[in-house]
């Protein structure tokens, strides 16, 4: 929806901040999908980042899932054509905010996570990836390279991509002080493989930090545009509620939204059909078939933030389920979890959930 962007200029400000501190030339942005990771990185702190004198270079590395060094490759060649060419990084950067837009707009669309055909980079590709890399940062002259991946935790997911993180921490470190980067990453599990794993390439190279929630602010903004552009007044307190009934995602508000505008649907109205897209666009389904039994009792108990090795929890798998409720079952139960990026381990914060709306409707079908 043209117009709608909240910026959160703000926020940019402050990581380029640290960057700028030269304390680390990394950082990782984190947070589950659809929390609007893509559209801060690529509206609001790439374009500050080029008044900073960066030459931000956008990749996804879900553009190929199944071979991510292709999305790396075509935006070093995309940047290198905008220099040649003379032409504004702003016009580079607005038609890959246009292909994600659209990409947002295509309604009951699901993201595939994991490579299917995994493809092990040439060593031919990965040279002329430092090559090009290499070219950026001659054509840059005075200015910093500022690389921006997006879903970066998807290098772990398949030992086909470990040779593409080896050469890009390589590539990184190589060129210190030219070249920075930003990450990030939607599964913390796997995010925590890359960083935080001592057999990991980027092993205590990149610093880490939460993208936060949006707040009222958001909410308040939603409301001025309602008001101002469609004539729709609406009190704060419904929309605060579908927000949190959204579990807070900015990209399935912005679903309710266009509902409340196109259908002159209530608030009420369009959450209801939203959450119905929520569960047939995430597959809540087909991830409930999936999961066994003693998976669904971990995962709503985490989900309530209790511990999943208490005796009542223990009880209930004994109860409710054909396995016995003691902790290696439960262990188990929990990686299981956590390979299908439903749930993440960190170590200082515990549990994470990783699929938002699925508690929900977990519950629902076991009422």
């Amino acid at each position: 929806m043209e117009g709608w962007h909240y910026p959160r200029t703000e926020l940019a400000e402050q990581y380029l901040g640290l960057l700028a501190l030269g304390i680390s030339s990394s950082l990782a942005i984190i947070a589950p999908r659809r929390k609007g990771k893509t559209l801060f990185i690529l509206q609001d702190l790439a374009p500050l980042s080029q008044k900073k004198n960066y030459i931000p270079v956008y990749a996804s590395l879900w553009q190929n899932i199944n071979a991510p060094h292709e999305g790396l490759i075509a935006a070093l060649e995309d940047a290198i054509a905008a220099l040649d060419k003379k032409a504004t990084f702003s016009r580079l950067l607005n038609a890959k905010i246009k292909k994600t837009t659209v990409s947002n707009e295509l309604l009951g669309k699901m993201e595939v996570e994991f490579a299917d055909n995994p493809s092990k980079p040439t060593s031919k590709e990965l040279a002329y990836l430092d090559q090009l890399l290499s070219m950026l940062v001659e054509k840059a002259g005075k200015k910093t390279v500022l690389l921006l991946i997006d879903e970066v935790q998807h290098l772990t997911t398949s030992t086909q991509f470990d040779p593409l993180a080896h050469t890009l921490r390589t590539m990184l470190d190589k060129r210190q002080g030219k070249v920075k980067s930003i990450f990030t990453g939607s599964s913390r599990h796997y995010l925590d493989l890359l960083l935080n794993e001592s057999k990991s390439p980027f092993y205590h190279f990149v610093e880490q930090h939460d993208f936060p929630d949006l707040d009222d602010q958001f909410i308040e903004f939603l409301r001025d545009k309602l008001a101002k552009n469609h004539q729709i007044t609406i009190a704060i307190q419904p929309l605060r509620k579908a927000f949190l009934d959204l579990d807070q995602s900015p990209y399935w508000m912005m679903k309710l939204i266009a509902q409340m505008i196109t259908f002159k649907a209530t608030v009420e109205e369009a959450l209801e059909y939203v959450l119905q897209l929520m569960e047939a666009t995430e597959d809540f389904e087909g991830i409930s078939k999936r999961l066994k039994p003693i998976d669904r009792l971990v995962f709503l108990a985490l989900c309530k933030g209790t511990n999943p090795f208490s005796k009542e929890l223990m009880a209930r798998i004994d109860k409710e389920t054909d396995v016995k409720g003691v902790a290696s079952n439960i262990q188990r139960a929990i990686k299981r979890l956590s390979e299908a990026s439903l749930i993440s381990q960190t170590r200082k914060d515990g549990y994470n959930i990783e699929k938002p709306g699925l508690k929900r409707y977990l519950e629902q079908q076991h009422q």
